[in-house]
């Protein structure tokens, strides 16, 4: 097998190098023995197509050619990254000794080399880590954008690209999918949701009761709350089942680490998360706005960027953790000019 290699590269000519061209045979001429296969790998970064354990042939990612796996199926809208590009190495163990030797079959590419790794598939690929933060603040509703910032400031040599994060999101998506389609899943959510919801918030009022029976006055104001969230699913919801936002402000920003905006004409308010810390970077914070119309009826308003916020809730200040105090820093002169409105 290592002989037949051998004679199908016996030169640059018989692997297809073609004009125009990038030699690199003077940088991969070496006679360095490597003690094991792995370190021929860690010592290049090209792509290794391995064959029988006589000899391992390592070629360029962009080698050979796209092949379809639908034969039927002809996409004209998109390119391939496959050029049928010749460069090749092969590395064999040393003859009658230890370790590995590479041998340069072809040194050169046909096509122009990378400047940059920032795009890079090998480069740009995510780590398990930043995978879970991607699925985090997704959950948040982070924008896309903000994620890939949130990424590069945790690795500042980071070559991940925004075409990345919403791949990741999207696989991330079909995960959850699972075989439903997106109709069938989206039915399964409007079902779920608000026993999902209520659910959260009743763990929330049970794993920090002091603070929130201190908040809310009382037990007896803290059991109204907590009943209200305990709904029957084959029953109706009757009025003193529905959430009071004057209240639960306080405990859905906690739960859900959001910033709360309520508006309504007898009362507007903006409630922040009782404990965490916020983030620095105040794009980065979610906002929630729900608006009380037509005296019965609770929606949800997408609020243009900088515009005015309503004050603080009146009981937040005495009740946050101190760890929280900086929440409204970023949003002070957005509340004043509501107030001077």
């Amino acid at each position: 097998m290592s002989e037949q290699a051998d004679m199908d590269y016996e030169n640059e000519e018989a692997c297809g190098a073609n004009e125009p061209h990038v030699d690199c045979s003077d940088a991969f001429y070496t006679s360095q023995v490597f003690e094991c296969r792995e370190d021929v790998f860690r010592s290049d970064t090209n792509k290794g197509s391995r064959g029988r354990t006589t000899f391992v042939l390592i070629a360029c990612e962009r080698s050979d050619e796209y092949r379809c796996r639908k034969k039927e199926f002809i996409r004209r809208d998109t390119g391939t990254r496959k050029c049928g590009c010749p460069f090749k190495l092969r590395c064999k163990p040393v003859v009658g000794g230890e370790g590995w030797m590479v041998k340069l079959i072809c040194g050169v590419h046909n096509h122009e080399l990378v400047k940059s790794l920032v795009g890079h598939l090998y480069a740009r690929r995510l780590t398990k880590a930043e995978k879970t933060l991607i699925a985090d603040m997704k959950k948040f509703m982070v924008k896309p954008r903000n994620i890939l910032l949130t990424l590069k400031e945790h690795n500042v040599n980071s070559c991940t690209t925004i075409k990345q994060i919403y791949n990741a999101r999207s696989a991330l998506c079909s995960s959850i999918r699972g075989s439903d389609l997106e109709m069938q899943h989206l039915m399964k959510l409007l079902e779920d949701s608000w026993s999902v919801v209520r659910n959260h918030l009743l763990k929330e009022l049970a794993k920090f009761s002091e603070d929130y029976i201190k908040l809310f006055g009382g037990m007896e104001r803290f059991e109204e709350l907590r009943m209200s969230l305990l709904v029957d699913g084959l029953t109706k919801v009757t009025t003193d089942k529905w959430i009071d936002i004057t209240n639960m402000g306080y405990v859905i920003a906690s739960r859900y680490n959001v910033i709360v905006v309520s508006l309504s004409k007898q009362q507007s308010m903006t409630f922040f998360p009782l404990r965490s810390q916020p983030l620095a970077n105040s794009s980065l914070h979610r906002i929630i706005c729900i608006s009380h119309v037509y005296d019965n009826h609770f929606v949800e308003v997408y609020l243009k960027e900088r515009c005015p916020l309503p004050s603080v809730a009146l009981l937040w200040s005495s009740n946050c953790h101190p760890q929280a105090k900086s929440w409204p820093n970023p949003y002070i002169s957005r509340m004043q000019h509501t107030r001077a409105s």
